[in-house]
């Protein structure tokens, strides 16, 4: 009953400390595998931070690296962009020197 009062509690005061921060939140419902929630619940305790914490770091991160891979894609993509050769005569001309 202690762990399930100290989780509400929690909850609680971080809900009271967004509010406080100034940041508008919405909230989700996500399906885990027992196994993840496992993991999680261990990080939890290693880092004393609610889960919710830890999801919202995890998805802040996961974002990030996403954004950072299609700028990364765009600019690949755009390499060719004003070029006067064609990229297969191009090609071409590197495989002769082989």
């Amino acid at each position: 009953m202690y762990v399930v009062w100290k989780l509400i509690a929690n909850d609680i005061l971080e809900v009271y400390m967004s509010m406080m921060a100034g940041m508008d939140m919405g909230r989700i419902l996500l399906d885990l595998s027992d196994d993840v929630i496992k993991r999680l619940d261990d990080l939890k305790v290693q880092r004393n931070l609610p889960r919710a914490e830890l999801l919202r770091e995890a998805v802040e991160q996961y974002l990030e690296r996403q954004d950072r891979a299609e700028t990364t894609i765009s600019r690949a993509l755009g390499l060719w962009q004003g070029c006067e050769e064609d990229g297969v005569e191009y090609q071409r001309k590197l495989r002769e020197e082989w």
